[in-house]
């Protein structure tokens, strides 16, 4: 069988992400610059700028995580928890 996912366009839903993030700046709407600068630190110990903040351009997923340099999509179960949502 094949997969016509491309990899980077795979959301994985995430029981140890701190917040929702992803690379993809288009894919977002009403975006803002972060109150000051921060970062995310990834499970092989990396840091990652956050660029931005802001929806996601096809969900109802809040406070989104601009970090262009992560390679995945992560949707954070403890904030779907938090908006309230369910998977």
């Amino acid at each position: 069988p094949t997969n016509n996912c491309s990899s980077d366009s795979v959301w994985f839903v995430d029981s140890g992400a701190s917040n929702h993030m992803m690379s993809h700046e288009d894919w977002f709407r009403e975006l803002r610059k972060p109150d000051r600068p921060s970062y995310v630190e990834t499970g092989d110990n990396t840091t990652h700028p956050i660029r931005q903040i802001g929806l996601g351009q096809q969900t109802y997923l809040k406070n989104y995580l601009h970090v262009p340099t992560i390679t995945k999509i992560l949707v954070s179960v403890s904030q779907i928890i938090e908006q309230d949502m369910q998977l």
